[in-house]
């Protein structure tokens, strides 16, 4: 989705594999058929709970089971400039 802000930048993402049904949505997390880190996540949870939001840094949030290790490696898909 375009963002007309010029302070925001965006990392083009492309998820793949199977878009979950809406009208039958799978428990647990709403991305959990795309997300190729979900077997990096102990005990099946993401098949079992919708992650909670975590703040990692002001003004950035994720809804994510994966440990703050692996995420404190990623870079976010989505960076507004400070004003």
């Amino acid at each position: 989705m375009p963002i007309a802000d010029t302070s925001v930048e965006k990392t083009h993402i492309t998820l793949e594999d199977d878009v979950p049904s809406a009208m039958n949505p799978l428990p647990g997390c709403p991305f959990q058929t795309r997300c190729r880190w979900k077997s990096q996540v102990p005990g099946r949870l993401c098949d079992r709970e919708v992650p909670p939001v975590r703040h990692l840094t002001e003004g950035h949030q994720v809804k994510c089971h994966l440990g703050d290790d692996l995420l404190g490696t990623m870079e976010p898909a989505i960076k507004i400039a400070a004003q």
